[in-house]
């Protein structure tokens, strides 16, 4: 009986990837399912409006006050007039609304209950997907929570338009910045997870600092030189401070430009620091329960 030669194709056992197209399709996938996700609960995000209008209210109040006991003849407190602190305070909390997110939460809550197991098998990056999610998260809240949030407080408190119609634009572009350095930084305190496993109070603390430390309680131009020069060395004011003062026409020019670029090379950083960080973190999965 004569021999068969049997033949084996040369790619084969190639490793199989995923093309570029289909990857960026994947990644917008998650985006669209973590918006609809939002979407049907949408009802519990209306009374965030409330309390943000609170918020601002408080804080409209304070300052307005503030302002009124001022010696005669001084305009300014912070360098800013009334009216620019009163915009000050609906953008800071406005802004709040579009760029929060919970990275960090749902990261911690995968690495406690052992899901992180499952997302590791799976043939994508966990930062990326998380990333993706949240940007769902924040089109879902920029529709149904922010734009609410300004129908309400603008007619009651009043917001004063920039200097320059060309800062609109440029306000877009440095809140769209502002929301991936804080999702960047949600994602590294998620990833401390992996080896404190119970993080919820250090995500409590962090929310609390963070409201300082971006500028939404109080403006940097109310603390001393030497603070608002250490803030300009740190990630945080390019998540409230930046976008607000921009609008305001605080940042003009090369400073304009300058600020964008910290900002987005605060938000491409961060990533990177964050890819590192989840190199690390993933060899310390350990799996709790049984």
């Amino acid at each position: 009986m004569p021999e068969t030669a049997i033949t084996v194709p040369g790619n084969e056992f190639e490793r199989w990837r995923r093309g570029g197209a289909a990857t960026a399709g994947l990644y917008v996938s998650f985006a669209r399912l973590a918006f609809l996700k939002f979407l049907a609960y949408r009802l519990r995000y209306y009374t965030g409006v409330v309390s943000y209008t609170v918020f601002v209210a408080g804080n409209y109040y304070l300052f307005t006050a503030l302002f009124a006991s001022r010696p005669a003849g001084e305009e300014l407190i912070g360098g800013l007039t009334l009216a620019q602190m009163i915009s000050y305070v609906i953008l800071s909390w406005v802004g709040r609304s579009f760029t929060f997110n919970n990275i960090d939460r749902t990261l911690a809550q995968q690495v406690v209950q052992g899901e992180i197991a499952l997302q590791l098998i799976k043939p994508f990056h966990v930062q990326t997907v998380m990333l993706s999610e949240a940007l769902g998260e924040a089109l879902f809240r920029l529709l149904m929570f922010t734009a609410p949030i300004l129908l309400v407080v603008v007619p009651l408190f009043g917001l004063s338009s920039p200097p320059d119609p060309a800062l609109y634009g440029w306000t877009v572009l440095s809140f769209a910045l502002a929301f991936l350095v804080n999702a960047q930084l949600n994602f590294l305190v998620g990833c401390l997870a992996f080896y404190l496993k119970n993080i919820i109070g250090v995500i409590r603390a962090k929310m609390v600092i963070m409201e300082f430390l971006t500028g939404v309680l109080v403006p940097f131009t109310f603390f001393p030189a030497w603070f608002q020069s250490a803030m300009e060395w740190l990630p945080f004011q390019a998540i409230s401070y930046v976008p607000v003062t921009v609008y305001l026409g605080l940042r003009t020019g090369h400073d304009l430009i300058i600020s964008l670029i910290v900002q987005a090379a605060w938000a491409l950083g961060l990533f990177v620091l964050g890819r590192l960080l989840w190199s690390v973190s993933v060899k310390h999965v350990t799996l709790q329960g049984g």
